[in-house]
């Protein structure tokens, strides 16, 4: 079996909760498609669980792709990982900590110590912007370096004889050529979602299953009928997060739930 989860999104409880419901004995595998932090309020903590899960079960066993959330922090980091000063004219103001987006704060403070917390509180009062990111840069790496380490390995996708995982999609009008014609940016932020026919399957999150049905009751696994499967349920705000199984087997695949395991049959529309 081929287990698949994506956009946990700091949620760590729901995590726990469905890995209970994956064997990883045997040939079984578990591929986790990205954005596993941002919104939730454990980023952090889910970052080191799916760590040590990687760490205990090898690289082979336990794949970790990298989401486009996971890439802004990261480019965070490489921004002001340097030395600032108060000059005006030097600051950027594209501050990954000073969005109205504030889950970017919720998951700084979950890699970070509360000590350290405290006292960037205390210095963000009287500091620049570009002070204040640089100094929020330098408290993570020195906590959780390891951890941002490890997240710059992570790879953009994983592919079978029949199947893509990918945080959000492929260039699938480059056909054969779907590798090579991709870039990080399609890799991770593909928008809208591809349906219809193509080369391999194509399972994804990203984009929220609700928003592709048009029905924002609709959290379960999202299957176009043809080449697609999108397993984003929106966690952070219904709190379910979906968890795909591929029997290889029978070549089926199928939604796994507390309840027992259902297959995933094409997403009717209502008109």
């Amino acid at each position: 079996m081929i287990y698949a989860m994506s956009d946990i999104h700091g949620c760590l409880e729901q995590l726990k909760e469905k890995m209970n419901l994956v064997d990883l004995d045997g040939n079984n595998k578990l591929l986790f498609l990205g954005d596993y932090i941002d919104y939730g309020s454990e980023s952090g903590p889910v970052l080191r669980f799916i760590y040590d899960l990687q760490k205990q079960y090898g690289r082979d066993k336990v794949v970790v792709l990298k989401g486009n959330h996971e890439a802004m922090l990261l480019e965070w980091i490489d921004e002001y990982n340097k030395p600032v000063t108060k000059n005006v004219e030097e600051l950027s103001y594209d501050s990954w900590l000073e969005t109205d987006e504030r889950y970017h704060f919720k998951t700084f403070r979950t890699l970070v110590t509360e000590e350290q917390f405290l006292k960037f509180r205390d210095f963000s009062e009287t500091a620049s912007y570009a002070e204040k990111n640089a100094e929020a840069v330098r408290m993570v790496l020195e906590t959780s370096g390891e951890i941002i380490k490890w997240m710059r390995s992570m790879e953009l996708f994983y592919k079978t004889e029949e199947q893509i995982f990918v945080h959000a999609g492929v260039d699938e009008e480059a056909e054969q050529y779907w590798e090579w014609g991709s870039g990080e940016e399609i890799f991770l932020w593909k928008f809208p979602a591809s349906t219809g026919r193509f080369l391999k399957t194509v399972i994804a999150g990203h984009v929220g299953t609700s928003a592709l049905a048009r029905d924002k009751m609709f959290h379960s696994i999202f299957y176009d009928g043809k080449s697609h499967y999108y397993i984003d349920g929106s966690v952070y705000k219904d709190g379910r997060l979906l968890l795909l199984g591929y029997d290889e087997t029978d070549k089926k695949y199928y939604q796994i739930e507390k309840r027992g395991k259902f297959e995933i049959e094409k997403y009717e529309f209502i008109s």
